[in-house]
């Protein structure tokens, strides 16, 4: 007696029209007996979920939209997993079967990672610090200054350094080092940014595949924007984790990386105070005071700001100039709403980045340190 597969899958070739519906194989209809009544199937990616109705055995409504967020191409291959009821968990292949050139370099990644931890046993044994990785304790937003391109370590606690491989330019993700990744405790699929050395923001996304974490969801882009090839020795540095980390990519291992870093260096206007007043509710904007203003060079300038609450949400707000002065706007009434602000409270703001998209920290009525250098505002 043939014994049926815990989880069966069916494979599909994307082809000419594959955007009007997918047909599920006839041959693989005897494993959705009992279930074929529903009349939808779920699809899973990412750990996000998708509802596709289901026309006799052709998926329909719903189905369209799968496919264009997932970027589906002609010549793909997609797998489809039955994890039982209707649900499918999909995996997309593209043209170049990375597939196979990826599991080949996990493979050897994953040995090179086992023989490190058993070093580091044996060197913890005899009592020594592991010199192949080291852990701060707490997030620096500033690479320490050093004599060499990097520091010795190859993996630490706030930033990574990688090696481009093939696969990280065919496959369209980067693989993140198993260190680094709980040392930052990322397990869950989030929204990632990355800025990288000419103050520009990329949207990605953070996802487990296989045993891993990636960067996927606009590597594409960003690599391609970057100009990085096989062989390529990049760095990444965490700039503020939460619900949507923030990094930083550094392109060029050179001794210049420990001076390079002018947008997270510390300021002297690097705090302001202000009090909640009327027109921050009425007009839904909160000026800046101006030394603060002149110190970040904020003056005459329309700037995107991302500022980040106690919550460790991110929020998308703007600074425009208004006369004379800047405020903050765009986006300012969802926040303060969010924070529940009211009128005569008093709140500081914290410079976490500059650039051209300044990184705030915002600090609310308590929990910030009153003896910090702080510029006071509504003076």
């Amino acid at each position: 007696m043939k014994i049926p597969p815990k989880k069966p899958h069916f494979f599909k070739p994307i082809q000419p029209g594959f955007k009007n519906g997918l047909k599920i194989p006839i041959g693989f209809l005897k494993y959705l007996k009992g279930h074929y009544q529903h009349g939808h199937v779920i699809l899973k990616r990412d750990g996000k979920k998708w509802m596709v109705k289901l026309n006799e055995h052709r998926f329909e409504e719903g189905w369209e939209k799968f496919s264009e967020e997932h970027d589906v191409q002609l010549r793909y291959m997609l797998v489809f997993r039955h994890e039982g009821n209707m649900e499918f968990e999909v995996s997309i292949f593209d043209s170049t079967h990375c597939d196979r050139e990826y599991v080949e370099y996990i493979q050897v990644e994953e040995k090179e990672e086992d023989r490190e931890e058993v070093d580091e046993e044996e060197e913890e044994e005899e009592g020594e610090t592991s010199k192949k990785f080291e852990f701060d304790d707490k997030p620096n937003p500033c690479i320490m200054s050093s004599s060499r391109p990097f520091p010795n370590t190859e993996e630490v606690s706030t930033r990574f350094v990688f090696t481009v491989k093939p696969y990280c330019l065919t496959c369209g993700f980067l693989r993140l080092p198993k260190k680094f990744v709980l040392a930052n405790g990322y397990a869950k699929t989030c929204p990632l940014v990355i800025r990288d050395e000419r103050k520009r923001s990329w949207n990605l996304r953070l996802a487990s595949y296989g045993s891993g974490i990636h960067v996927l969801g606009g590597w594409n882009k960003f690599h391609l924007a970057n100009g990085l090839k096989v062989g390529d020795r990049k760095m990444f540095e965490v700039v503020t984790n939460g619900e949507k980390p923030i990094w930083k990519f550094h392109d060029k291992p050179s001794p210049s990386i420990k001076s390079s870093n002018a947008s997270f260096r510390p300021f002297v206007h690097s705090h302001f105070e202000c009090d909640i007043r009327p027109y921050c509710l009425s007009y839904d904007i909160l000026y800046i005071p101006k030394k603060f203003a002149h110190a970040n060079d904020l003056i005459n300038k329309k700037r995107d700001l991302i500022v980040r609450d106690e919550r460790q949400r991110l929020w998308d707000l703007r600074l425009c100039y208004f006369g004379t002065g800047v405020c903050m706007k765009g986006g300012w009434h969802e926040f303060r709403y969010a924070n529940c602000l009211k009128e005569g409270d008093r709140v500081m703001f914290e410079v976490v980045a500059n650039g051209e998209k300044p990184i705030w920290q915002f600090h609310g009525k308590k929990g910030y340190d009153k003896n910090a250098s702080i510029v006071q505002g509504n003076d």
